[in-house]
């Protein structure tokens, strides 16, 4: 992927700790491109601690909006990618807290980000916003969320449709599906079957009639720089 030099440190990247985004970070670290990370305040930097150093990292809660205005601000990013959320995993269940990180924080962070001009802004959404299907998923259907996090997922995806539509901004949403690979949570399925295979552990898996498509984090972050060359994508829904 080509960056305009005059860009290069206007590229700002929120959940940076987290599984898909730090493999973001580290794919801009290797082309000695020095990003902008936004990470929760007491996050554990685990995925991303031995390069941290190469970038410009801030942290805040993105539902506090005195915080992003000062950050956003200071950077002005022309090339957003947007992953914070909380609520993907079992633990994660304060409604209040699912709401303020998803829903407000993407209200929040692209409000800010659009009074400085940004040539893209790519929010990951998910594919939970879908539901349960029993059929392949497509990208027109119904939204039929059954989580909180789903919910709120399915909002942010919403207003980010609504403001690029509105304001004719380039604003992209990704839905990945099952990612997996390096930095990978140890607790999700190829951890898992990787861990049990070598200590000679039998799997416990779900019923063979439930199916997912699974695809390398690699291809997935080739995507997202795919998409963030692209001018003008209005409107736009898209999957890995």
């Amino acid at each position: 992927m080509k960056i305009n030099n005059k860009f290069k440190h206007q590229i700002l990247i929120t959940g940076a700790s987290g599984f898909i985004a730090s493999n973001l970070v580290r794919y801009f670290v290797s082309k000695n491109i020095k990003v902008n990370l936004l990470l929760r305040t007491n996050t554990d930097i685990w995925r991303i601690k031995d390069i941290i150093h190469k970038t410009n990292f801030y942290y805040l809660d993105l539902s506090d909006l005195k915080s992003v205005k000062k950050v956003i601000k200071k950077i002005k990013p022309k090339m957003i990618f947007h992953f914070a959320a909380h609520g993907a995993y079992s633990s994660q269940t304060s409604l209040n807290l699912i709401k303020k990180t998803i829903l407000d924080g993407t209200i929040n962070l692209l409000t800010e980000c659009k009074k400085y001009g940004f040539d893209i802004f790519i929010n990951t959404g998910s594919s939970s916003e879908y539901g349960f299907k029993n059929f392949k998923m497509k990208e027109n259907d119904l939204l039929v969320p059954n989580s909180y996090y789903s919910v709120f997922k399915s909002s942010a995806t919403l207003f980010c449709q609504y403001e690029s539509i509105k304001n004719y901004l380039s604003i992209v949403t990704i839905r990945p599906f099952h990612v997996y690979g390096p930095y990978e949570e140890p607790s999700r399925l190829i951890p898992t079957l990787i861990r049990e295979l070598l200590n000679n552990k039998k799997s416990k898996l779900v019923s063979p009639h439930i199916s997912r498509d699974l695809i390398h984090v690699d291809y997935v972050i080739e995507f997202y720089l795919l998409i963030s060359t692209k001018k003008k994508l209005i409107h736009e829904l898209l999957l890995t």
